[in-house]
C-alpha cells in the first residue's frame, strides 16, 4: 500500500531531520507532491538557500517529461535572475497568491545575502498573508542558527524565523523545515513543529534535540523505540512522530515522482539532460516587476553587454556638441545620486532593525544577570548566618545590629522580583491576602515550579518585602506594598494564563475550564481538546497542568479547573 501522509500532519508545522544522504529532502518533496495531488490549487513556496536542491520538482522522475509548474527564481536553473534586495517584493507576491508555486534559489547570493533577503521576505509574508501557504525552508539552520556566525543581519534573521514558527500558523503559514544539522537549528523553531520526521542521525549532538522533542511529545515506550534506532535507519526510512495526529510509526517512504536532483551524487553519475515544466517567462517578469528589474541591474554579463552597446552609441555620437555631452553627464550624476540615496536608506533600515533585535536579546540577558547576582548575595549571607556564634562578647557601646535595607518604590528591583511583587500586590488588591504560589507565579508570567519564579521570590523574602504565613502561601509586607505596582488586568485571569501556556496545555485547560465549577470526565476533557483520552498527547499535558496547580482531580477519572483562575 502506498504511504500517504496523514492530513493532520500536513496541516501543522513539520520538521524533516536527518544526516546528509538519509533521504530527508526527498521525504519533504514527497509531502509537497502529495499536497499538490490532493489539492492542485494549493500554494507552496520553497526557500532553497545553498545547493539548488529543489529545481528537480519541475521534471518527471526520469527527467524526460515536464513535472510540477514551479516558478524558479534565481540559481543556475532560474527562470529569472534574483537579487538579495528583492525579498520584500517576493514575500508580498507569495503572500497574496500571485506566485502560487515558487522555488526561491539563493545559491548565487553573496555572503550575508541570504539573511538580507529573508529579513525582507519574512515580515512581508506575515503582513500580507492570505489563506494558506506551505513554506518549505531547506537548510533551516542557515536561517535560524542556534549559534551565531556573525554574518550579515543574523540576529534579525533568527528573530524573523522564530516569528514565522511561533505566529505564522495563525496567519495560514504551514512550515516544513528541513535540516541535516539538528544541533545547529534554533530550539524555538524545532519546538514549534507539531510533527517530527526523523531519518538517520549518527552524531549524538544531532540526536539530542530529537530526543528532547520526543520526551515532550510521545510516551516512554515510543521514545525508547525511536531513539535506539536513529543511528541505524536505512536511507529513505524514517520515524514520523506527531502528537497532533497521534502517529508514531517507522516508514519506508516511497520514491518521489519528480526528478531527484538532491540525491547524493556518485562517481558513476553521468550528465543528464533534464526536461522541465514550461514557464511563461514574460508573464513571470510581469508578475515580479521591480524584483526582476533589480536583479537584472545587478546581472554582470547583462551589464557588460549593455556597456558595450552604450559605448557603440557613444562612438556614433562622437560629433555631438558640448551642450549634449554636458546634459548627458549631468543626467548620469543625478541617476547615480538617486541610486546611492536609495541604497543608503535601505542599508540604514536594515541596520536599525538588526540593532533593535540585538537590543531586545541584550535586555533579556541583562535582566537575567541581575537576578543571578541578587541570588548569589542572598546565598552567601545565608551561609554566614549559619556559622556558630563567636564566644567573644561584644564591646560595650557597640551600635545595635542594623536590619537589611529594603528597596523603595523607585523601581530599583530586578525585573523578575518586581513582577512577582506586583503580582502579589494585585492579589491583595482583589482581597486575597495570602494567595498560593501558583496564583502569584502565573499572574507574574512564570510557572510556579520554575527557578525563574523561585529565585526572585527568595530574594523578596530576604529583602523583607514578602513573607510566608503558611506553607505554599505568600503575603506582602508594608514595605512590599510601597515598592509594588499592582497589575492592571485587561481580561480574566483564565485568559491571562491560557495566553502563557503552550499549545496542548492551553487547549486542554480551556476545554476543562469551559465547564467550571463542575468537574468533568477525562474523556470529555480530551474530546473538547481534540485528543484521545488514552493517548500520551492528552495525559502528559494534563499531568503538567496538575503539577502547575491549574487543575485538580476531585474524584477518580475527573478533572476540574482550579478555583483561583476565576477570582475577581
Amino acid at each position: 500500500m502506498t504511504f500517504v501522509f496523514p492530513r493532520a500532519v500536513l496541516e501543522q508545522h513539520t520538521a524533516f531531520l536527518g544526516k546528509t544522504g538519509s533521504g530527508k529532502t526527498s521525504t519533504a518533496k514527497l509531502a509537497v507532491e502529495q499536497i499538490l495531488t490532493a489539492n492542485p490549487a494549493a500554494r507552496v513556496c520553497v526557500l532553497d538557500p545553498i545547493k539548488s536542491d529543489w529545481w528537480g520538482m519541475t521534471s518527471s522522475a526520469d527527467g524526460q517529461r515536464p513535472g510540477l509548474p514551479f516558478y524558479i527564481l534565481g540559481g543556475p536553473r532560474g527562470h529569472v535572475p534574483l537579487h538579495d534586495s528583492a525579498g520584500k517584493a517576493i514575500g508580498e507576491l507569495v503572500a497574496t497568491g500571485d506566485l502560487p508555486l515558487s522555488i526561491i534559489d539563493m545559491a548565487d547570493f553573496n555572503a550575508g545575502g541570504l539573511q538580507k533577503f529573508f529579513n525582507d521576505f519574512a515580515p512581508a509574508l506575515m503582513k500580507r498573508m492570505r489563506r494558506v501557504v506551505y513554506l518549505v525552508i531547506e537548510e533551516a539552520h542557515e536561517f535560524a542558527p542556534k549559534e551565531r556566525a556573525g554574518i550579515g543581519a543574523e540576529n534579525l534573521a533568527i528573530h524573523n524565523a522564530k516569528k514565522l514558527a511561533t505566529a505564522g500558523r495563525s496567519k495560514g503559514i504551514r512550515l516544513m523545515v528541513v535540516t541535516q544539522r539538528t544541533q545547529a537549528l534554533h530550539n524555538a523553531v524545532l519546538g514549534s513543529c507539531d510533527t517530527m520526521i526523523a531519518h538517520r542521525l549518527t552524531a549524538p549532538a544531532d540526536q539530542d534535540p530529537v530526543k528532547k522533542w520526543l520526551k515532550a511529545n510521545v510516551d516512554k515506550v515510543t521514545f525508547e523505540r525511536v531513539s535506539s534506532s536513529l543511528a541505524s535507519l536505512k536511507t529513505g526510512t524514517g520515524w514520523i512522530c506527531s502528537g497532533e495526529a497521534q502517529v508514531a510509526d517507522m516508514v519506508q517512504f516511497p520514491k518521489i515522482s519528480s526528478f531527484d536532483n538532491s540525491a547524493t551524487p556518485t562517481d558513476g553519475d553521468a550528465e543528464l539532460q533534464v526536461k522541465t515544466a514550461a514557464v511563461d517567462r514574460n508573464r513571470l517578469r510581469a508578475i515580479i516587476g521591480d524584483a526582476v528589474r533589480l536583479a537584472e541591474e545587478n546581472d554582470v554579463p547583462r551589464l557588460r553587454a549593455e556597456i558595450a552597446r552604450l559605448e557603440s552609441q557613444l562612438g556614433a555620437a562622437a560629433g555631438a556638441g558640448p551642450e549634449v555631452i554636458a546634459a548627458a553627464r549631468q543626467e548620469g550624476f543625478e541617476r547615480a545620486r538617486r541610486e546611492a540615496s536609495a541604497d543608503l536608506a535601505a542599508r540604514i533600515g536594515h541596520l536599525g532593525m538588526e540593532f533593535q533585535a540585538a537590543l531586545h536579546e541584550l535586555e533579556g540577558r541583562f535582566i537575567t544577570s541581575l537576578s543571578t547576582i541578587r541570588i548569589e548575595v542572598v546565598d552567601t549571607f545565608a551561609q554566614k548566618t549559619d556559622m556558630p556564634a563567636s564566644p567573644v562578647s561584644p564591646a560595650r557601646g557597640s551600635p545595635p545590629a542594623q536590619k537589611p535595607q529594603t528597596p523603595n518604590a523607585t523601581g530599583n528591583l530586578p525585573g523578575p522580583q518586581q513582577r512577582v511583587l506586583n503580582s502579589l500586590a494585585t492579589w491583595a488588591k482583589m482581597g486575597h491576602d495570602a494567595p498560593a504560589n501558583a496564583q502569584v507565579a502565573w499572574l507574574a508570567g512564570y510557572s510556579p515550579t520554575s527557578s525563574s519564579y523561585a529565585n526572585p521570590r527568595s530574594g523578596l523574602k530576604t529583602a523583607g518585602l514578602i513573607d510566608y504565613p503558611r506553607p505554599d502561601c505568600l503575603t506582602i509586607t508594608p514595605a512590599g506594598r510601597a515598592a509594588a505596582n499592582p497589575i492592571k488586568l485587561t481580561g480574566s485571569l483564565l485568559d491571562f494564563v491560557l495566553g502563557n501556556l503552550g499549545g496542548p496545555e492551553s487547549r486542554i485547560l480551556g476545554a476543562i475550564a469551559a465547564h467550571y465549577p463542575k468537574s468533568i470526565p477525562n474523556a470529555k476533557a480530551a474530546e473538547g481538546a481534540q485528543y484521545s483520552a488514552t493517548s500520551s498527547s492528552y495525559a502528559n499535558p494534563r499531568s503538567a497542568l496538575r503539577t502547575k496547580d491549574l487543575i485538580t482531580y476531585p474524584e477518580k477519572d475527573h478533572v476540574r479547573a482550579a478555583d483561583w483562575l476565576f477570582a475577581s
